[in-house]
């Protein structure tokens, strides 16, 4: 069912799922490099990367077992502009996916 009000938005991965995305399990460089790619197609965020992501020491209640912080190289881009497409990018990818 459609709903227009949904917060979860798997359109944003194009080639990488849709709506059949479950929660895969990617290396740390997978996972850094789709993070990087969807965070690069914002505007103004195109040299944004991120640098790391950070393993949680157990899965949280729902399975997540990656922080939901970043670090990011946001190569002299200002925190307002970067920080939207973190926070359009974030619920997303941490539903979907998982580190290795």
């Amino acid at each position: 069912m459609d709903d227009d009000d949904a917060t979860l938005n798997r359109a944003i991965f194009g080639d990488m799922g849709g709506e059949d995305v479950k929660r895969q399990t990617l290396s740390r460089e997978e996972l850094i490099e789709r993070l990087t790619k969807m965070i690069q197609s914002y505007e103004g965020c195109e040299n944004v990367r991120v640098v790391n992501v950070t393993r949680l020491d157990f899965p949280d209640k729902d399975g997540r077992n990656w922080s939901r912080s970043l670090v990011l190289d946001p190569a002299g881009v200002a925190p307002e502009v970067y920080s939207l497409a973190y926070g359009a990018i974030i619920g997303t990818a941490h539903d979907t996916w998982n580190l290795k």
